[in-house]
């Protein structure tokens, strides 16, 4: 009965993986979709003129692109990098918005980053100040790179959130059931070889935004790579011996302009 018991509990198992990874793959599937969408909206807008040409050069930009990744951000709930990349693209577009609408931004001028980007570091500064205030676990802020036991809760999971910084921990559970990692302008760098999967599925969430995770894996272990990289990659450095097939360890996430390498 025992055995007949472990078996259905192992299936079901696999059934709640299974749909699980269908579910993250309809939902990254649907999100580039509507990138996709919205972007041809956009330049089918420009070139029918439904859209002020003026506003070109502010929607198509670098700072733009701040907030989109803001936008992610906040949605992935890592809201210290959400807003600090609101503030810096908000920041760098006033005075696009301005040439473009005069009448409106009346005080800002083309000098306006110039002249006042001293306002940006203490806005940077405050959200840094009232982040690490809040005791938000796991978040790193240009420290010195030294190995350390990582940020783990009782159900072994690693939470690790590096802004403008480099971390390098150990993971020294005995068992890995996953976790996420979030690297902002900064490097994550993670040892997993001191600890073991689990049966069944377990998932590694990583956000890389101008940043790099590089992840030590024990010889053996079995990894579904799910990562989605804009503008970035990743890459798998192991000799392919994948020979514990009793658990598996998937990753997935975004790679923007950042990328993820697996030792």
């Amino acid at each position: 009965m025992e055995t007949n018991s472990n078996s259905s509990s192992r299936k079901s198992s696999r059934y709640s993986d299974n749909r699980s990874s269908a579910s993250f793959t309809k939902k990254q599937g649907t999100t580039i979709g509507i990138l996709l969408i919205l972007f041809g909206v956009i330049f089918l807008s420009f070139n029918f003129g439904w859209i002020a040409s003026s506003l070109k050069w502010v929607i198509i930009s670098w700072p733009m692109v701040f907030i989109v990744l803001s936008i992610i951000s906040l949605a992935k709930r890592d809201y210290t990098q959400g807003l600090i990349m609101m503030v810096i693209g908000a920041f760098f577009l006033l005075p696009r918005l301005a040439g473009a609408f005069p009448e409106i931004f009346t005080g800002i001028n083309p000098n306006f980053a110039h002249t006042f980007w001293p306002v940006l570091l203490i806005i940077i500064g405050l959200i840094i100040v009232l982040q690490i205030g809040s005791g938000r676990r796991g978040f790193a802020f240009g420290h010195k790179r030294n190995m350390s036991s990582t940020a783990v809760n009782s159900e072994g999971m690693v939470q690790k959130n590096v802004l403008f910084g480099g971390s390098e921990s150990i993971f020294l559970d005995p068992v890995f059931n996953g976790g996420n990692i979030s690297a902002t302008f900064g490097g994550v760098v993670l040892d997993l070889r001191k600890t073991t999967l689990p049966e069944g599925d377990t998932y590694l969430d990583i956000s890389a935004i101008f940043g790099g995770v590089q992840l030590y894996v024990p010889e053996g272990w079995l990894i579904d790579n799910r990562l989605q990289a804009i503008l970035g990659g990743t890459e798998d450095r192991r000799r392919f011996n994948e020979t514990n097939h009793s658990g598996r360890l998937i990753l997935q996430g975004t790679l923007i302009f950042g990328g993820c390498e697996i030792s």
